[in-house]
Formats: C-alpha cells, sequence, structure tokens
C-alpha cells in the first residue's frame, strides 16, 4: 500500500509498504476518507508530546472493511465504519475506573500507531464502528473531532437554552455553534477572523459575529454568557474568558495548546465569579453519540470539508504552511 510516514519533525515520505495483516481480534480497514487535524500539524512540527517517530498520521478516518481477524464477529467485509483513535489498555487503574482517555497504556492511531496517511488501517475490533452506507465518508471522518466536543459536554453541567460566546470560527467552534443553537442556545455570539468561516457561522445560526478579541469585547453579552468555548488556540483568548463569562458561568477551554507555554488569568474572577473552567481530553464512549449527530443532520458537515486533496498532495499541504481552511480532507475516492 501507499502511505505517508512522519520519519522526523517536518520530514514527511511516501512510501510502499505491505498493510498489517490482522490479529484475531482485529479489522483492517480500506481507508476511504481521513481528516487532517491541528494535531497533525503539531506532530509535523515536532510539537507534540507523544508522537513517536516514525509513523504514519491521521486519526480521523473513515472506511470499508476488507479482512477481520478469525474472532471478529461484530464486523465483516464491505461494512463501512469509522475508527476511535484511541486504543486503551483496559487494565490499568484509569480504564478500571472508567476513564480510559487517561489510559496508562494508550496507543493512539496516527500518533504512535498507524493511520489513515495510508490506503489500509488494522486496528483492533473495539475501536471500530459502524456508520450508516449512505454516510459520506469525508463526513463520517469527522465523527473523533465531533466525539471529542460530545465528551466535552458529558464532563459538565451544561443547561439547555443559554447564551454562549464561542471563540473561533474552525471546524471545532462551528461545530459547537450547530449543537448549542440545536440546544436552545440565543443569543450565541461567535469570534472568527476568517471571512469564509464566518459565512459558514452565520449559515449555522450566529447571532453576532466579530472579527478580534477586542471587538468581541464590545459583546452585549461580555460578562452575561452562560458558556463560553475558547476554540483558538491563544492563550491571551484564554486568559479574557473569565471576562466574558456570567458569574457561575462555565468556560471549556477546548484546543491544544503550546506545550509548556502558561497563561495569566485573574483567579480573583474565577473566585468571585465561581466560574468552573473545563478541559476536554479524547472520546470516551462518544464516538456513536457522535456518528448519530452527524448522520441524523443535527451537525452539517458540508462546507465544512473546505480542502479537499489526494494521498498524493498530503507533502505539498504540509510543507506550504497553509492553515487557513476549517477541515482538510484526505480523499481516496472520487
Amino acid at each position: 500500500m501507499k502511505a505517508f510516514i512522519l520519519k522526523e519533525p517536518e520530514k514527511l515520505e511516501m512510501v510502499d509498504i505491505e498493510p498489517k495483516e490482522p490479529d484475531d481480534n482485529e479489522v483492517q480497514i480500506k481507508t476511504m476518507a481521513c481528516g487532517i487535524c491541528g494535531t497533525d500539524f503539531h506532530a509535523y512540527h515536532g510539537k507534540h508530546l507523544t508522537v513517536k517517530y516514525p509513523v504514519i498520521p491521521g486519526h480521523e478516518l473513515s472506511g470499508v472493511v476488507v479482512r477481520t481477524g478469525s474472532k471478529v464477529k461484530s464486523f465483516h467485509p464491505g461494512d463501512h465504519v469509522v475508527v476511535d483513535p484511541n486504543i486503551t489498555c483496559g487494565h490499568c487503574d484509569y480504564c478500571k475506573e472508567g476513564k480510559e482517555n487517561f489510559c496508562e497504556n494508550m496507543r493512539s492511531v496516527g500518533i504512535n500507531y498507524s493511520g489513515g496517511y495510508g490506503e489500509y488501517v488494522t486496528v483492533p475490533e473495539k475501536v471500530v464502528y459502524s456508520v450508516p452506507d449512505g454516510l459520506d465518508f469525508k463526513h463520517a471522518a469527522m465523527a473523533e473531532p465531533v466525539a471529542c466536543i460530545i465528551h466535552a459536554f458529558e464532563t459538565t453541567d451544561v443547561h439547555l437554552g443559554g447564551s454562549a460566546i464561542i471563540l473561533g470560527t474552525g471546524f471545532i467552534g462551528l461545530t459547537f455553534l450547530q449543537i448549542l443553537k440545536g440546544m436552545g442556545y440565543y443569543p450565541v455570539h461567535i469570534m472568527g477572523r476568517n471571512p469564509v468561516r464566518n459565512k459558514l457561522a452565520a449559515k449555522y445560526g450566529a447571532d453576532a459575529l466579530y472579527t478580534s478579541a477586542d471587538e468581541i469585547m464590545n459583546s452585549p453579552l461580555v460578562g452575561k454568557a452562560n458558556l463560553v468555548i475558547e476554540a483558538t488556540g491563544d492563550n491571551n483568548v484564554l486568559a479574557r474568558t473569565v471576562d466574558m463569562v456570567a458569574p457561575s458561568g462555565k468556560i471549556f477551554a477546548f484546543s491544544v495548546y503550546p506545550p509548556g507555554e502558561n497563561v495569566s488569568i485573574n483567579a480573583n474572577k474565577i473566585y468571585s465569579k465561581e466560574i468552573s473552567i473545563f478541559g476536554d481530553f479524547t472520546d470516551p464512549y462518544t464516538m456513536k453519540k457522535a456518528i448519530n449527530m452527524i448522520s441524523s443532520g443535527l451537525i452539517d458537515c458540508t462546507g465544512m470539508e473546505d480542502c479537499i486533496i489526494g494521498l498524493n498532495d498530503i507533502g505539498t499541504l504540509f510543507k506550504s504552511g497553509k492553515k487557513d481552511f476549517i477541515k482538510p480532507v484526505i480523499s481516496y475516492y472520487s
């Protein structure tokens, strides 16, 4: 099979290798689509803490089952599937406590386990999920980041019908917007610098659009938003969320922030406003829900897959340094 291997930081190379044969409990999948995530760019630039070089990147993937191991009962050749990239051990203390996203022995597809930048992937049956045959593979591949967003809601007590500020109009911000509007949130004000992304934000129901952190500080929601979502990855923007959120409000710090960099937050406001700040790490037990939300149409992925490339184009994309897209997707079909 053809695959792109990240041999070391900023060194992607096309290779031709044999796909891994499935063991008794594994499923071999022909990759049909693979999303390119910000995590992939961190790994490419050597800024991801757990990446193990060399590796075939790509953790947002969908495809068709080709072969199954002798003990696999849930899947058969021809099934349309997606993959939860987090392969947990099941026996460490965190796994036993239902906190598998903190598994001490986790292997991650595309990080330290071969991923979707190759024509085939072979993974344990337990991380494979069926998707409806009619669901576009490019949209199915977005189940993993959507599952991470769902996990954010499941780890907090977020009520229906509040008000919100969303910082960032990338894939994460736009997906949060759609979910919150479906939950009856009004108004939802959103900040984004890219006019194309902002156009989609208007389509998805944003009640007001701002183009900078300074500008959104003039929003009438500042100090009154029940929920503030930080999805820019900018520590300086995160620091300002304590001013935006209402008393007893919640802040989702939903970005992969630069490792080792600290953020200065007015701690008195956390105390005096009873603010709760939440992180979010991976997608335990939420993949099926993400598939349902995409399949039902609650989350409209059309338009977010704004950069469709072929396998041969991966190296060019990463070397270009371009990052102004919403969700680049590698498509293995026309």
